[in-house]
């Protein structure tokens, strides 16, 4: 934060405290007030990116296909490949905190920097999530519009002056308006804002989540209307014992299709992680590239663009049962391979819409085919698709409830409650079994974000005696010691760590370099080697199992705020690194837990 923006804030403080004891109003009584504003400006950003999205694709993506002849493909493909390399470059060189979805930056924020948001990712968000989205890339608005609310209601926050901790409560309740009003669904954004966010059903902050989901989506309602973000047609209000048996199987069809939908995503994501250097950037293009092909030839032989953008209009088609076996396979197949080239390489954009859409798809192929084998019963195939959409939600984002009343409350219909749970429990509990670690919390560690770590998801006993590898860093970047420092420059100008840990050729650790100095001699003598600067491995180390009150005892007697973590067994191997900031924010999270 420059002078001028702490100047501004404490200023800030001192007008908004002043305020509050003229009008005399309790603690709770201006939080209530924060909730409000929280809520008109969550839920009015949302609609403006909603508006934003449905310009841009009725404008681009969807003028593309109107172009006749190959013309008309080469255009479907090259809109999303240039529109990437946009999103890309300004990723890169603006809004870094805009790729991706957004609520894994916020768990993050909210569990590691006291809900600290920087303006600027509501700003990036909105213009490259516009951007990504109504280009082609096959990404949702949902997860973007929680970041966007979240990061106004840090510096909604930040602006009246509020001490961290207070701004980290805010949060919450900036996640639940941005849901309720992206899905016009306030009882699930509520839940979601506790059951993803926050952990925590005795919060004090609940009062205020419902409030800002309830004003949220008044104003989504009174701008957008109140129908559905989607067509959801009503169905027979007497459900067979077959279609309840048939749901359990597509829960748990849904449960081994979530496991692979993440497995695929992270291992993607991985691949392109390990792509650096000076034309990184392009890694969007190259997935806007794979999903402009992945779409053109669903569109080009079935006519449908469901595999671009967000798709609704053909998730609308295959809730009302509309769309053909063949339909139905193809944007499954297409949009699940789409959504992990746009997410994987670096777009910005989300997934709640794709899974919903593949869930849909899902559903809907299983029960095209059950009616083959059974007979025409009519009710199978869309009310399937709508069963599908939470089953494989709840299996991959692992939010069973909030995917419970997400599709209750869009379709208003208390008879598909059980088929819902039936399908959402099975899907949850085989995806879980598969794999232990939901994909928001995935992402993260393969960003060396481990949430664990934190004292509100676990005991508060004995902190100081735990290992560091229960507070560490456990994805960092290694210099090789005969890398020139303007390669390692370049390699590490947008990362966020001030110290590096150097490595040999069979990387053992050899020694720590300070970021600053990298910076200022590359900039003198770029052909000089880290080799040439770092200090040796004499500057003292941590292992794994080093406990906290011993790791902390050695930054007494350093200058230093970052100990490289070693293993004992794996030749002095880098595994991570633990700061003098990871021990005192465990200290202070310990401290006022509860408060």
């Amino acid at each position: 934060m420059s002078r001028s923006d702490r100047s501004f804030y404490r200023v800030s403080r001192r007008w908004f405290a002043d305020l509050m004891g003229r009008l005399a109003l309790s603690q709770k009584s201006r939080f209530n007030l924060l909730a409000i504003l929280i809520g008109l400006t969550s839920g009015g950003s949302a609609v403006a990116f909603h508006k934003s999205i449905h310009w841009a694709e009725l404008n681009w993506i969807h003028r593309m296909s109107e172009i006749p002849g190959w013309w008309g493909v080469a255009a479907l493909i090259l809109l999303p490949t240039f529109g990437g390399l946009f999103v890309g470059f300004l990723i890169k060189y603006w809004a870094p905190e805009a790729a991706g979805s957004g609520i894994p930056q916020v768990k993050a924020s909210y569990f590691l920097k006291f809900g600290r948001i920087r303006f600027r990712a509501a700003m990036g968000k909105f213009v490259l999530g516009t951007a990504s989205i109504g280009s082609g890339a096959s990404l949702g608005r949902e997860g973007p519009t929680v970041h966007i609310a979240a990061a106004i209601a840090s510096w909604v926050g930040r602006w009246f002056g509020l001490a961290p901790r207070q701004i980290m409560a805010l949060i919450p309740l900036g996640c639940a308006g941005g849901i309720a009003a992206a899905f016009n669904t306030p009882l699930a954004a509520i839940v979601f804002a506790i059951e993803e966010i926050m952990g925590d059903l005795k919060h004090k902050a609940f009062a205020g989540i419902v409030m800002v989901a309830v004003i949220a989506a008044v104003i989504e309602r009174s701008i957008l209307g109140t129908a559905s973000v989607f067509t959801v047609p009503a169905h027979s209000d007497h459900l067979s014992l077959l279609s309840l048996l048939m749901s359990v199987v597509l829960g748990v069809i849904a449960g081994f299709v979530s496991h692979l939908f993440v497995e695929g995503m992270l291992r993607a994501r991985e691949r392109v992680k390990l792509v650096r250097g000076p034309f990184d950037w392009m890694m969007p293009g190259v997935g806007g590239l794979l999903t402009g092909c992945t779409g053109a030839i669903v569109y080009t032989n079935l006519g449908h663009m469901g595999v671009f953008g967000i798709g609704y209009d053909d998730l609308s088609s295959a809730l009302a049962g509309s769309l053909a076996l063949g339909g139905l396979l193809a944007l499954f197949i297409g949009k699940f391979a789409a959504t992990i080239f746009s997410y994987a390489s670096g777009g910005s954009g989300g997934i709640f819409a794709p899974v919903l859409f593949i869930g849909a798809m899902l559903g809907g192929t299983i029960g095209t085919l059950a009616e083959m084998v059974v007979g025409n019963t009519g009710e199978l195939p869309h009310m399937l698709a709508l069963v599908g959409m939470g089953a494989l939600f709840a299996g991959v984002i692992r939010a069973p409830v909030t995917s419970i009343l997400i599709i209750f409350e869009l379709t208003g219909d208390y008879n598909l409650i059980l088929p819902i749970m039936l399908a959402n429990l099975s899907a949850y509990a085989i995806a879980g079994k598969l794999r232990q670690v939901p994909i928001y919390e995935a992402l993260l560690l393969q960003d060396g974000v481990n949430l664990r770590k934190f004292p509100i998801l676990r005991p508060s006993q004995g902190w100081q005696s735990m290992p560091v590898s229960s507070i560490m860093t456990n994805t960092v970047h290694t210099l090789n010691a005969e890398m020139p420092l303007g390669e390692a420059w370049e390699t590490i100008r947008n990362e966020g760590f001030k110290v590096y840990p150097v490595v040999d050729r069979e990387m053992h650790y050899v020694g720590l370099v300070h970021r600053k100095g990298v910076r200022i001699v590359s900039e003198q003598s770029p052909k000089k080697q880290v080799q040439d600067i770092f200090i040796s491995d004499t500057f003292p180390k941590v292992y794994p199992d080093t406990k906290i009150k011993d790791a902390a005892k050695q930054f007494v007697n350093t200058e230093w705020i970052a100990l490289p973590v070693v293993s004992r067994l794996d030749n002095g191997r880098v595994i991570g690194v633990v700061t003098l900031h990871d021990i005192t924010r465990q200290q202070f999270l310990q401290e006022t837990k509860g408060d």
